[in-house]
């Protein structure tokens, strides 16, 4: 670990973001004591929300005695089921005006300098990369005043850095003042950096764009992380499921389907994983698991085509100019990419998960995805060179809502052939909207599926 710190920055105002938020009636006054002067300030609690990002609770305070200020956010929606590293590559000036949410869990690390700000005290905030950088500067001029005033009253004081490294009060504040010039350089647009997010609540996002491009990386939380973010860890939760013996008739998936024993990702309580096994006439038999966890309330589906890859891909084109297409049933496998034609948008394979769905579903699906991966550039705050995707998804709205003044064209592609589109219902004769193509997979698809390495002959 590099030099690391966890400076307070009670004392700044940074840069305020391009964010709208949607108010509501429902705050709630508090009297509280101010921190600066101890006498009774007025502390203001609202949950509100950003557009198409999530809900969050602002914090705001005032104290009338001293005209002390300040304000965090806390996010009001849930642990996310994974930690996020965001990796945001910054060389052009006007990539500052970026938008960022940092949660209170989430380290953020400038890599030119080994340089990192630990969590402070779960408070968030929204703010711009230019912003943040600013806090960082400001923070570190307070810290090295702090270390000088220490500095005059013992000179012989020392500073241990997380390295172990221990340094002279001298040759450290000189090593801070460094940082702190190369933070504004950075601030400025002077020099390029590497910034990176560290979350493992999940809930801190960087603005992309078109020329912008941010690196997600999504992990599982380790123990340690579940307990940080006050979650219980069983450290001795471990069941193994005896595979040899075969299974008692009242745990047939074909029947009523059974349950195991899961450890839940959220709070660590044991939840219970059912299983069943449905036949979708015309398709074949698929899995679903759905999980529930008593201690939380977390809970999860997903579903799973049944048997192993098919033997050939299979391509499925729909055109839409009905309801009753859009009411067609609709199995989405992980390995299945999906193409609307006129609106040239693809979505890569695994993007929308495996789902049991309708075309319908399906559409309002893509824009939940496309909302999730660009927080910001589909928000009403957003840049106008974001018009294009937005209105994408404003034509997406649209044709899962039943607008179909005009026909559109849905490709479903699934190399492993575990994706299917149904018939109307109700409806007897050809179904001319509907045409399935099987064909070879291409040696890419083969190597994607894991199969050009797969060797079958002899076992």
């Amino acid at each position: 670990m590099g030099n690391t710190t966890d400076l307070q920055d009670s004392k700044m105002e940074s840069k305020t973001a391009r964010v709208e938020f949607v108010e509501t009636d429902d705050t709630a006054v508090v009297e509280s004591a101010c921190l600066f002067c101890g006498k009774t300030g007025t502390t203001r609690i609202m949950l509100t929300k950003i557009p198409h990002f999530r809900d969050i609770i602002v914090i705001s305070f005032e104290c009338p005695t001293c005209g002390y200020r300040n304000n965090e956010l806390q996010h009001a929606a849930p642990l996310q089921d994974y930690g996020v590293k965001i990796t945001a590559k910054v060389s052009k000036t006007d990539r500052l005006n970026k938008q960022m949410v940092i949660s209170g869990s989430a380290t953020c690390r400038i890599e030119e300098l080994d340089f990192e700000m630990k969590p402070l005290a779960e408070r968030g905030s929204v703010t711009t990369i230019e912003g943040y950088l600013m806090r960082i500067y400001e923070s570190l001029d307070d810290h090295i005043l702090s270390i000088e005033d220490a500095l005059l009253a013992n000179p012989e004081i020392t500073v241990q850095l997380t390295t172990g490294e221990v340094k002279h009060a001298s040759d450290y504040i000189e090593m801070m003042k460094t940082i702190k010039d190369r933070v504004f350089d950075y601030a400025a647009g002077l020099e390029a950096f590497t910034l990176i997010l560290d979350d493992p609540s999940g809930n801190s996002y960087i603005e992309s764009s078109d020329t912008f491009t941010v690196t997600v990386e999504r992990y599982e939380r380790t123990d340690e992380q579940q307990k940080k973010l006050g979650y219980a860890v069983k450290e001795d939760f471990k069941k193994e499921l005896d595979l040899t013996t075969p299974m008692e008739d009242t745990d047939d998936v074909g029947k009523e389907g059974f349950s195991l024993p899961v450890e839940c990702p959220h709070c660590g309580n044991e939840g219970r994983n059912k299983i069943c096994e449905v036949l979708v006439p015309g398709f074949g038999p698929c899995v679903i698991m759905a999980f529930t966890c008593e201690g939380c309330g977390a809970k999860s589906n997903e579903i799973k085509p049944g048997g192993g890859y098919k033997d050939r891909a299979k391509r499925w084109t729909l055109t839409v100019d009905c309801i009753s297409d859009l009411n067609r049933d609709v199995i989405i496998s992980e390995t299945a990419s999906v193409r609307i034609e006129h609106l040239e948008m693809d979505m890569s394979p695994g993007t929308l998960g495996a789902a049991f769905t309708t075309v319908e579903g399906l559409l309002g699906k893509i824009v939940e995805s496309l909302e999730k991966a660009y927080p910001f550039v589909l928000g009403d705050s957003a840049e106008d060179t974001h018009a294009p995707l937005r209105e994408k998804v404003r034509q997406l709205q649209a044709l899962a809502s039943g607008d179909l003044s005009s026909p559109f064209v849905l490709v479903i592609d699934d190399p492993a052939d575990h994706s299917f589109v149904g018939a109307r219902a109700l409806y007897v004769g050809d179904d001319s909207n509907l045409s399935v193509e099987s064909y070879d997979r291409t040696p890419e698809q083969d190597e994607q599926l894991g199969l050009t390495d797969m060797k079958t002959e002899d076992y």
